[in-house]
């Protein structure tokens, strides 16, 4: 959706532009406020979301009768999740404006969330006069300081004249190599003052050198240094090996069709991250899912036996390898016969040889990887491989075992049927964390890229209901539906405010069980059966709270009637809020911490024979 190397380019150009040229002219006589607003309509802003204060009230003043629609969260964080739902699905920044101190702290969550997940996502925060910061003032707080170690760029605004390429340079870190978040700190002395012809100055060379700084090394390497270095080693060890596989990452999402055509011209199964889900079709029979600490068995053995790993716009990271060191054993055998080993595509630099030394390394957009390389391939000689993982998939599916009460994966499970019975492609589906996301993960068959909204790296619950406002807004004619845990839905409830307000068509199923599952699992694993902190006591009756903001709200606590609570709530004209009484259950496999990851808990019974003190939860 986004290609680096032009982002880059044309970021390039706008500050030659604006270090010729008196362009501040263009805003003479606008308060600070209105040249941001400006700003935001120039770099395509349509939606944002609003906490409003005291310090903020000159920016928010100037979206009076606007052209961008504004969205008021019931709470900064959600403000923020909802932001980074919208940017989850479109690939465009998400945007939160809050006031200054409490409104900024209350916001640090959902910019961590984004800046872990690699989402676009941009930060706006007012801030107390320059001439008070430091004393304390009301609402005062140090937000650049706290927010620079979590974002890709935090700054302060100083002088009127730095707003339109201070906004600028904002959307352009945010989008350029691998997205995250930006924070901009608004001083109301700054955005409530009026640019006048008297203060329209040349840009100063400190901040032309801060706003320039390290554009050059965003720029991915040209695609004919790549063609000499691929032509002559890895097209032949791709071509010629006889276990490959792919891991493909949320950088593959604005390449997908290209991984689809890689893995159909050589034959070499796939498998995905949780946020690269769907960029796969998981119905195709090269698919070997998502990998990792709650994944596909069959995708962890298969890369623990491949010759050649081909990472693609992705890290590795601890939930994907397990213990490092026992990490694709046969990759590293390969490589030292020369026919094989690892091949790591990455935009982001840092990640390369960072937990783990792969052999052949690219530091480019996987699109221009793709484009490179794809010319070159051929079918690879893996028939006896392609048997042995078909085998691993039929021995060892996602499963649970069934008891007279309702279980997460039985209703997630109908919930897939229908899609795909019904042949539903146009939909998106959130989760908070918890069980009910991983059970989400394994028992949904994900076919497109974008679909699975979730908090991957930073793993914050409560993200399920703000992700799926943010997503309906984006998308509203499509399906949206929220699987949440009750103990992550408690997170968020206030933001049912917000579904009624906008009067958005949610389809929000809760999985009831009145317990944090996943870490009463672990108690259980690792803990001696010490439960604590893990009851959640008393839940709300959730459709008589649906019923008091105006949403329509139901129960299901019967095997019997989750089919046609399911249909029923998907046809549904309006919001919707499905209780579903579950049992509480262990999510498998399950690699334990500090394990290889081939060495897993497949099954409830082999809970009882493994060593519970083993290693701590980490």
């Amino acid at each position: 959706m986004y290609n680096s190397y032009i982002i880059v380019q044309n970021f390039k150009r706008i500050c030659n532009r604006y270090m010729s040229s008196n362009i501040n002219y263009f805003y003479k006589g606008m308060t600070g406020g209105q040249i941001i607003y400006n700003k935001l309509l120039q770099n395509n802003v349509t939606d944002v979301w609003i906490s409003t204060g005291g310090a903020v009230m000159p920016l928010v003043d100037a979206f009076y009768k606007g052209k961008i629609n504004y969205y008021l969260p019931s709470h900064e964080q959600s403000g923020g999740h909802c932001a980074t739902g919208y940017s989850k699905v479109t690939g465009k920044p998400g945007i939160l404006i809050v006031t200054s101190g409490p409104g900024f702290t209350n916001s640090i969550t959902a910019l961590t969330d984004a800046m872990n997940d690699a989402v676009p996502f941009i930060l706006f925060s007012g801030q107390v006069p320059i001439s008070t910061i430091g004393t304390q003032a009301f609402q005062e707080c140090p937000s650049v300081e706290i927010s620079k170690s979590i974002t890709k760029w935090s700054y302060r605004v100083n002088n009127i004249n730095e707003l339109p390429l201070v906004i600028d340079k904002a959307f352009h870190i945010a989008l350029s190599g691998k997205p995250g978040a930006v924070h901009i700190d608004l001083p109301k002395c700054i955005t409530s003052k009026k640019l006048e012809e008297n203060m329209i100055i040349s840009t100063n060379k400190r901040l032309k050198k801060d706003l320039m700084i390290s554009t050059n090394n965003l720029i991915p390497i040209k695609s004919q240094k790549i063609n000499k270095k691929i032509n002559k080693k890895i097209v032949n060890i791709i071509n010629n090996s006889k276990k490959a596989v792919i891991i493909a990452g949320q950088g593959v999402n604005n390449s997908y069709k290209l991984l689809r055509q890689f893995s159909e011209i050589t034959n070499i199964p796939v498998t995905t991250t949780i946020h690269a889900m769907g960029c796969f079709d998981e119905m195709n029979e090269l698919s070997l899912e998502f990998l990792g600490m709650h994944g596909n068995a069959s995708a962890n053995y298969a890369v623990m036996n491949a010759d050649l790993i081909i990472a693609i716009g992705t890290r590795f990271d601890d939930r994907i390898t397990g213990k490092i060191s026992t990490f694709a054993p046969k990759a590293f055998e390969a490589y030292k016969q020369n026919k094989g080993g690892i091949i790591h595509v990455n935009i982001n630099k840092k990640e390369i040889n960072y937990v783990l030394n792969s052999h052949y390394n690219f530091n480019m957009d996987s699109l221009l990887f793709f484009n490179t390389i794809i010319p070159y391939l051929k079918k690879t000689d893996n028939s006896d491989w392609i048997k042995t993982i078909n085998r691993w998939k039929t021995q060892f599916p996602f499963k649970y075992n069934k008891t007279s009460n309702i279980k997460t994966q039985q209703v997630i499970e109908e919930l897939n049927s229908y899609l795909l019975e019904n042949n539903i492609k146009n939909y998106y589906i959130s989760t908070g964390v918890g069980n009910h996301q991983m059970m989400a993960s394994q028992f949904i068959k994900w076919r497109f890229p974008r679909s699975f909204l979730t908090s991957g790296s930073l793993g914050t619950m409560g993200v399920g209901l703000p992700y799926a406002i943010g997503a309906q807004i984006a998308k509203p004619d499509s399906l949206v539906i929220d699987i949440d845990g009750d103990g992550s839905f408690n997170h968020s409830i206030h933001e049912l405010k917000s579904v009624r307000d906008n009067n958005l068509p949610l389809k929000i199923f809760i999985m009831n069980d009145g317990t944090l599952s996943m870490v009463k699992a672990w108690e259980k694993l690792f803990y001696n059966e010490r439960y604590t902190a893990t009851d959640l006591k008393v839940n709300p009756n959730y459709s008589k709270l649906a019923e008091s903001f105006g949403i329509k709200g139901i129960m299901c606590d019967n095997e019997n009637e989750i089919k046609s609570t399911i249909k029923y709530a998907l046809n549904y004209n309006g919001p919707i809020i499905c209780d579903f009484k579950v049992e509480s259950d262990i999510c498998l496999p399950l690699v334990a911490p500090g394990k290889a990851l081939d060495d897993m808990i497949l099954y409830p019974e082999d809970i009882n024979n493994i060593n519970t003190t083993m290693m701590p939860p980490g």
